[in-house]
């Protein structure tokens, strides 16, 4: 960590630039080190009260694509993904104040 803390830099402000990880710990602990913001990734479903808890502490979810589109790549196909087969989880971050991105969400 002593490497990462002297080369990120403690003033980010604006920039498009973030860090993702999937352990909390570690992003707790960066916190104090840095200005940028803070992304958990999330490979699994999230309850309502660990949004809440997350949000005081995170800028944001960079969430697996299977946890907004369970059915991404089945027999649905790959274009047919969205509608009934997305969940609500973007919406409920949203709604707490986080942002989210996604991974790997390659067509």
């Amino acid at each position: 960590m002593r490497i990462c803390s002297n080369s990120i830099s403690r003033a980010a402000g604006d920039s498009w630039c973030y860090l993702s990880c999937f352990d909390e710990q570690s992003l707790l602990y960066l916190k104090n080190l840095t200005a940028l913001p803070l992304f958990l990734i999330v490979e699994h479903s999230v309850s309502d009260q660990q949004l809440v808890d997350w949000a005081r502490s995170f800028h944001g979810l960079d969430v697996w694509h299977d946890v907004l589109a369970p059915h991404f790549g089945d027999d649905h196909g790959y274009k047919n993904w969205i509608g009934e087969n997305a969940t609500d989880l973007v919406a409920r971050a949203h709604a707490h104040g986080l942002k989210v991105d996604c991974v790997l969400f390659a067509l």
